[in-house]
């Protein structure tokens, strides 16, 4: 006897196998995104500049996919976040720099538009984790930062587990500012700053001090009707010296780039720079950010007699 089966039950069927495709891709992405995730600890220490330049961007597509299928997961998205973060400032904003040196400012304004988009794909990808998690998010980045202050205190208290997306969206955010030209975005900055502020509040040692970094930049190069103090940049660069041990050599570019700079202070501005690029090893958790602060160090110091 023949076993007919009909339309509903073949229909149902297919449906099941597509259905636990699904399921069985999205742990597949998931197992992935764990993996990407643990591995960042090792690519820290990678030696090569070239390379993980050229690795970054491909990791990127990877993880993109991956989060395509499971744009659920935290891990993977923050990972990814970060990737967009990095690849941004360690070798798009160096092409443009370069190209802008050489004045080939087509190509100047082409790379700056790329990172824009890079840091903009970061901040979305940072506040979608923080909207999946309080569905709130939204409405308290329209009020004020005292209210914003209070539903983070609420909602963003473990050191643990909330610094993360807190950061990443507002570094991403931050990107997008710096690089962008539309003049409307600053309007964002008080959002911006708040969430950086809480980031400190629970860890100021996280990922090398960059919340101390990041609000040494911005009372260094906002004047203090948009809320920023010069004094007051100095002081968490210092401070991010002191927490990382001058051994992220990130703070150094970047006391240099936004502080020293800003305050015309060229004998700073060449202790800071020279200690980068003079410095041995500082060890693996640290070594490729080193890297991409030297390259942009190396960058910075060949053109020192027309920034001082």
């Amino acid at each position: 006897m023949t076993c007919r089966r009909s339309p509903q039950a073949a229909t149902l069927a297919l449906l099941s196998l597509l259905l636990g495709a699904c399921n069985m891709n999205g742990f597949a992405a998931d197992q992935a995104g764990s993996i990407a995730a643990g591995s960042m600890s090792h690519m820290r220490g990678f030696w090569d500049y070239e390379i993980a330049g050229h690795g970054n961007a491909a990791g990127i597509m990877q993880l993109e996919s991956l989060h395509g299928i499971s744009p659920q997961n935290e891990e993977l998205a923050l990972v990814l976040c970060a990737s967009y973060i990095g690849y941004a400032f360690g070798w798009v904003e160096v092409a443009a720099e370069k190209a802008e040196d050489s004045e080939q400012y087509e190509a100047a304004a082409r790379e700056r538009a790329r990172a824009e988009w890079l840091y903009r794909r970061a901040r979305d990808l940072g506040l979608g984790v923080m909207r999946n998690r309080h569905e709130g998010i939204d409405a308290a980045l329209e009020q004020h930062p005292d209210q914003l202050r209070a539903y983070l205190r609420e909602h963003y208290d473990d050191p643990e587990e909330d610094v993360a997306p807190l950061f990443w969206a507002a570094a991403g955010w931050g990107g997008l500012m710096a690089m962008s030209e539309d003049l409307s975005l600053a309007v964002d900055l008080p959002v911006i700053v708040t969430l950086v502020e809480h980031v400190l509040e629970l860890d100021e040692t996280f990922e090398d001090g960059a919340a101390l970094v990041f609000l040494g930049g911005f009372n260094s190069q906002y004047p203090a009707q948009f809320g920023g103090s010069v004094e007051k940049g100095k002081e968490y660069f210092e401070r991010a010296l002191k927490v990382t041990k001058r051994r992220a050599h990130q703070v150094q570019l970047n006391y240099a780039r936004l502080y020293a700079l800003t305050v015309n202070d060229r004998a700073l501005f060449l202790s800071l720079l020279n200690e980068i690029i003079e410095a041995p090893d500082q060890g693996h958790d640290v070594r490729l950010a080193n890297k991409i602060a030297r390259v942009r160090a190396e960058l910075l110091l060949s053109k020192v007699d027309l920034l001082l």
